[in-house]
């Protein structure tokens, strides 16, 4: 007897049910393999040989039972994953915002660096006339003074 004829009856009932719910139209791979694993670690283990024998076997009750486990499993799963896909993307969009409010700052970080390097221009020519009418009053007053005093 080898292990590759053994497996989990529950994994039979996963993926019978998952594909009525035709998940793998609308639903990525990964999606899948996530809501496989969720929905399994949920459930107990029932190991087997063959599936035919548990047909045999199983009370209608116990079969009904199994299957509501695997439909509350795997809807509990959806419910999460799809939870998690509207946060990643709320996260998404919410960084998206923080970047282009980052780009608007840095471009007004810019526009005041060169009104300040403009503004300091100004400043300089501004200076630099009132240096000269400076120099003009003070020339104008002493010319004054001379021609005051003569």
């Amino acid at each position: 007897m080898s292990l590759s004829e053994i497996h989990n009856y529950y994994e039979d009932l996963v993926e019978n049910y998952i594909a009525a719910l035709e998940l793998t139209a609308t639903r990525s791979s990964d999606y899948l393999s996530d809501l496989y694993c969720l929905a399994l670690n949920q459930l107990p283990v029932h190991y087997i040989r063959h599936g035919v024998d548990m047909y045999f076997y199983m009370s209608d009750e116990k079969r009904q039972e199994m299957e509501e486990k695997v439909i509350y499993a795997v809807t509990s799963a959806i419910s999460w994953l799809d939870n998690e896909e509207k946060e990643k993307m709320k996260e998404k969009e919410r960084l998206k915002s923080l970047e282009r409010q980052k780009q608007m700052a840095e471009e007004e970080a810019k526009r005041a660096a060169a009104a300040v390097a403009d503004a300091e221009v100004k400043a300089k020519e501004a200076l630099k006339k009132a240096s000269e009418i400076a120099k003009r009053a003070e020339l104008a007053r002493q010319s004054f003074a001379n021609n005051s005093s003569e």
